[in-house]
């Protein structure tokens, strides 16, 4: 069976201080690992698209990593406005032209 777990589950740090979100799947077919943003009241926001293991994607203080079973999102000097929900979901096909998102039932709040 698929999983996607996510930790922690949630995270309080002082402004400036550098901190990793860790994502673990299980996966019988692999075709990505995204991570996204999601800011109180608004949809989720897509920060990453990863797709070989060592992919290593940075936006301005993020940056993700995938390694062969999971994922890190690192946030380096955070700031207030860095305060919001990070998602990470594993993307799998099963046969062509159809695609499935696992989602992580506990997703990772930075507070």
């Amino acid at each position: 069976e698929d999983q996607v777990e996510q930790s922690p589950q949630s995270l309080r740090t002082q402004e400036g201080d550098s901190l990793s979100l860790n994502c673990s799947y299980t996966a019988s077919s692999f075709r990505g690992l995204r991570w996204y943003r999601q800011d109180p009241g608004k949809g989720p926001e897509l920060l990453f698209l990863l797709h070989s293991v060592g992919d290593e994607k940075q936006k301005e203080r993020l940056r993700a990593t995938l390694l062969k079973k999971g994922s890190s999102l690192h946030i380096e000097a955070p700031k207030p406005e860095d305060s919001a929900t990070y998602l990470c979901a594993v993307q799998t096909q099963y046969s062509p032209g159809t695609c499935r998102l696992h989602p992580n039932p506990e997703a990772g709040a930075l507070e």
